[in-house]
């Protein structure tokens, strides 16, 4: 722990929302704050900052395929759909999560699929997608399980990988307790808000673990690491074409 920055809470300190805590409508109520602080807080902007270079890429008017990881009740997907498609492109989303009500919530929404499936282990084939995405999410798992997930995700993608989350500090852990105060009294919000930001990295660790993996088993990606203001940052893996041999 430093002055700058708290020391990271490990994943053996478990969120209300992931231990299954709380009634179907204080959860739904959660996922309903965690769109508004995605809309209002950066993390949406994080994500589309990172893909507009990958957009500009594509031919107008091709198909884009997203795979949103822990992708809940599909908020986040159905707006990377909507974004896509306003910037002319043929886009849809596949929501892949465990929580069988959130899939139920993501599977009615416009251009999204999902399926229940582990993220360590995502049923789809190489190279299948074009963007696999992930946000708030890796602030849940260990270093080891994020290694992990990241090579999933990279595995999976065509052209890129991106790792949407929190910034960990002291004043976004004393901004989201006064937020979730200020905001609801929903249990599962007020403990786990300021939780998520403790158990998250900061950009040095982020793009360390990235590298570590490029160094051994993904070694066709090149990552960067975007701020948003005010605490979130999304890491960003695209995918290099190979070389083609001298003659």
């Amino acid at each position: 722990m430093t002055w700058r920055r708290p020391a990271r809470v490990g994943p053996e300190a478990a969120e209300l929302l992931d231990a299954g805590v709380g009634s179907p409508a204080e959860e739904a109520e959660a996922y309903r704050l965690l769109e508004q602080v995605n809309l209002r807080l950066g993390g949406y902007r994080a994500t589309f900052r990172a893909l507009e270079a990958l957009l500009r890429e594509e031919p107008a008017g091709a198909p884009v395929l997203f795979v949103d990881v822990a992708g809940g009740d599909g908020a986040f997907a159905e707006r990377l759909v909507a974004w896509a498609r306003g910037r002319n492109r043929n886009a849809s989303a596949l929501v892949v999560d465990l929580n069988l009500p959130a899939l139920e919530a993501a599977a009615a929404r416009a251009g999204v699929l999902g399926v229940r499936a582990d993220a360590l282990r995502l049923p789809l084939a190489d190279r299948s997608a074009d963007c696999v995405h992930c946000a708030a999410f890796f602030h849940h798992l260990g270093v080891e399980q994020a290694r992990a997930l990241l090579l999933e995700m990279c595995r999976v993608s065509r052209r890129a990988v991106v790792v949407n989350d929190l910034v960990r500090s002291w004043v976004a852990t004393g901004a989201i307790w006064a937020l979730a105060r200020l905001l609801t009294d929903n249990p599962l919000v007020q403990y786990d808000g300021p939780l998520s930001v403790r158990k998250s990295f900061v950009p040095d660790e982020l793009r360390s673990l990235a590298h570590a993996a490029g160094a051994t088993e993904a070694p066709d990606f090149r990552w960067r690491v975007f701020r948003q203001f005010p605490y979130r940052m999304a890491l960003v893996g695209a995918r290099v074409a190979p070389t083609s041999p001298a003659p």
